[in-house]
Formats: structure tokens, sequence, C-alpha cells
């Protein structure tokens, strides 16, 4: 039988009664978090003109453009409420498959939601997020070590998972959501060559998935039918993503048993996930080795993981895309949390980039460094050496926002109020504190589809699209 029928059913059956209270703790975090993002992504260059074209382009009023309040059609919708989440790259990361989750899932959701004629509960959006992060993370898990690293897993595998929580949303049973999921797949795309250019396209590729998805379930709604055979097929995920390979015990292990949903991380900075740990390395080192001097440094080496190396390890160049530049980069990560510690949402602006010429100066002087190929036991590492001799070496094995060492309650709220006041529309201390403090208690809501209007202006008062 082919795994991801067992997944589909898995999705279709998933009740809100099967959730661990932990786990649905975990999903309320995730989506104020990932709704931060979006508010924050709608202020990023170049976003208004987006959302311009596509008012323009118009269509059925079914989804709200979050932050701006154009109501678009759904998939329009999903597309740019993705694309705004992923903007400034502040979005969740899972680890162990190397995906950015809510960034298709919650777009295609919300876009969903809001064109049903039927209110939908909040226990019920968080029921279909839970479901289809758990085919998503899985069948990325299944290809993951297989697979070529200039695919994009998030845009990959974000599709079908959009697919999967948009169907569950509009009530399909088990074989609706496998054609939306096969329908997805027939539209799967998504590499990092934009990303490498430093390309505006990097932070749009999983808007094309987002947007695929609610297509997708859309077309399965009224019988088109798409491919099952996903892992299995002569041309399926495993042949065509994975060279010829996959794990098909990972789709379907301990499923049930415990959530995906659980494993994912929040960011508490707005950078490439890789360059987090660097960043953490890099302040400790700092504080270690106080009274700090940068102009006393003499010599800073970082040694990376060979994936991590991949994405961030290369030196420091300033392309047409600055902020994209910084935040792949560990050298100019690295240099910024010495010279002016944590990096946020300001600081990686294309403008503040250029003009951070002395972070640019101690970028180029830092060295990386490539660890070997699965070397067991062998840890990410910083050390620093000032010139009067005193050296720091920092190890960490755990990363800031994982499960394991998660940002608090505190750190979570500070930063949906930053997000929310960095919108093109900024949302005042008091209104998005309220917010936040609704998200908390979603699952009592009787009706999330005016969410994303409480989190939007009217659009009458946007003159970046009128």
């Amino acid at each position: 039988m082919e795994p991801v029928e067992t997944l589909v059913s898995f999705v279709a059956e998933l009740r809100y009664e099967d959730l661990p209270l932990t786990t649905v703790e975990a999903t309320k975090r995730q989506i104020a978090d990932a709704l931060a993002c979006a508010l924050a992504g709608s202020a990023a260059p170049l976003t208004p003109e987006i959302v311009v074209r596509h008012v323009q382009w118009g269509g059925a009023p079914e989804a709200t453009v979050l932050g701006y309040g154009h109501r678009l059609p759904a998939p329009t919708a999903a597309w740019l409420n993705a694309a705004m989440l992923h903007a400034h790259d502040f979005d969740d990361s899972h680890r162990a498959s190397n995906q950015h989750i809510y960034v298709t899932l919650l777009p295609a959701a919300l876009a969903t939601a809001e064109s049903l004629d039927q209110p939908l509960a909040g226990r019920d959006l968080i029921t279909a997020l839970v479901g289809a992060a758990e085919l998503q993370i899985r069948l990325g898990l299944s290809v993951l070590p297989h697979m070529h690293v200039g695919w994009l897993p998030t845009a990959v595998f974000g599709g079908l998972g959009a697919a999967a929580v948009s169907g569950k949303l509009l009530g399909l049973p088990a074989e609706g959501i496998a054609h939306a999921v096969g329908l997805a797949y027939a539209q799967a795309q998504g590499n990092r060559q934009g990303l490498l250019e430093g390309a505006i396209a990097k932070r749009l590729t999983p808007a094309f998935s987002a947007r695929a998805g609610v297509h997708a379930a859309a077309l399965a709604e009224i019988g088109i039918t798409g491919p099952r055979a996903l892992t299995t097929g002569a041309f399926g995920l495993h042949a065509l993503f994975g060279g010829g390979k996959g794990d098909a015990a990972v789709l379907t292990a301990g499923l049930g048993e415990r959530f995906a949903v659980d494993d994912i991380a929040l960011k508490p900075y707005p950078c490439c996930r890789a360059a987090h740990r660097p960043i953490d390395m890099a302040l400790e080192a700092k504080a270690q080795l106080q009274p700090f001097d940068p102009a006393t440094l003499a010599a800073v080496d970082v040694w990376l993981h060979p994936r991590a190396h991949a994405l961030i390890g290369q030196p420091f160049r300033m392309r047409q895309n600055p902020q994209v530049d910084a935040q792949f980069s560990a050298q100019w990560t690295v240099a910024f949390a010495l010279l002016h510690g944590a990096p946020g949402l300001a600081d990686f602006a294309p403008e503040a980039v250029r003009a951070a010429t002395e972070v640019q100066s101690l970028a180029e002087r830092i060295r990386v460094h490539r660890l070997p190929d699965a070397a067991p036991g062998t840890h990410e590492r910083l050390t620093l050496r000032l010139q009067d001799g005193r050296q720091a070496a920092i190890t960490h094995t755990d990363i800031k926002g994982e499960p394991s060492l998660p940002l608090t309650r505190s750190e979570r709220k500070e930063k949906f109020l930053t997000c929310a006041a960095y919108a093109y529309h900024p949302l005042d201390e008091e209104t998005a504190a309220a917010i936040f403090t609704d998200l908390e208690h979603i699952e009592e809501q009787d009706d999330i589809r005016p969410l994303s209007a409480q989190l939007s202006l009217d659009p009458n008062d946007m003159p970046a699209c009128q």
C-alpha cells in the first residue's frame, strides 16, 4: 500500500480530542508566531508593490490579505500571505526535515477558512494544522537524506501540506484529500538558486506552494483526480527528489503516538536558522571575555556542519539584495553579534546592511570552516582570541528556540509586538498585545474567520494600493 494513503487517512480522521495538551499549546504558539512574521513581512521591501499587482488583477473576494485588508481569491490570498510570512526569514523551522512549516500551512488554512460559508472553530483549525504538518514533515523526513541540496524542502513538501490542510478544512474525505495532495504534487517546485544569487525570488518560493495547495484542494473538491503513488511511484517523490532512494518506514512509524509539530522551533533572530547557533556562540564568547572591545579582536573562527556551511559558509558578498546576503552569512551575522549584540528586523533592512561598514569589515576577518561529513560527536563551535591573549572556545549542541530550549512567553510576546509594530500599517502595542492574548486561547473561539481582518487595515486606508 502507498504509505501516503495512510498519512492522508490520518489527516482526515484526526480529531481535536486526539491531541495532547502539549501539542495543542505548541500549535497555538506556532500560529501566533507565524502571524507575527506575516505582519512584519507586510512592510518588507517590494511587498506593497507585489500586493498592488495582485489587487489590480482582482478576483472573487474570498480571503483577506494580512495587514492590508484587501479580499482576493483564496489561492491568491494564500500566495500573498505566505510571501509576507517568509519575507524576513523569521518564521519557524523543523530542523530534522529542514523545512519551514507554517509558511505554507497557515496561509492555506486561513484562506480556505475565510472562503467557507460556515464558521470554523479554533480547535478545528488546530486539528487541521497538526494533521497536515504530520504529513508534510514525514514526507520530508523520508526524502531529505537523499535529496540534492539545491532543492528547497519547504517548497517541495509545503505544497503537499497546504493541500492537506485545505482539504481537511473543506471537509474532504480521505480520498479527496489524497487527490488534493496528488494535485499539489503535480505542481511540486522549489529550488535554492534564488538564494545563491540573493534574489527576491528566494522569499517568494514557498508562496507558490501555498497557492498550489489551496488550488489543488479546490480542484479535488469538484472531483479532479491526482496521482496517488506519491512515494512508491516510478516518478514519485523518492524517485525524482530522492534520487531513487527514500525511507518508507519513517512515513508511518509511530503515527499518532507523537506529533511532529512538537519538534517545530521558533526563531529568535530574523535570518537563516543555520546562523542562529553561530550568533549565540558569538554572544556567549563576548560575554565571557568582558571587558570586551571589538577593536582588540585577533582571530575569530567558526566551524559549521556541511549542510549549514553550504547555506551560510561562503564569504560575505554584497549583491542585489543585501538583506538575503546578510541573513545567509555566518561571517556577517557573527560580526554583527560581536559588535552590536543580537540582530533584529531593522538590522537586516537593505539600507542598514549597506550602512554597516564596520560589520562588513569585521566579517571579512572571520574564518568559517566546514566540519567533516558525518563526523559523530562533532559539534559546531566558535573560537575567539583577543590581542591581550584572552580567548574563548564555545560549543553549542542546542539552539535557542528549539523545543528543548524554547523561547519564553515573554520572548514570544516581545517578538509578536515587535513584528506588529514593524508592519506596513503598524499595530499599536495595546492592540497587538490583546491579539497575542486572544491567540493563546484560540481553541476557545467558535469562528476564526474574522482573524485575518483583525490583523488588517481597511483597504481604503492603504495608500500603496489605491
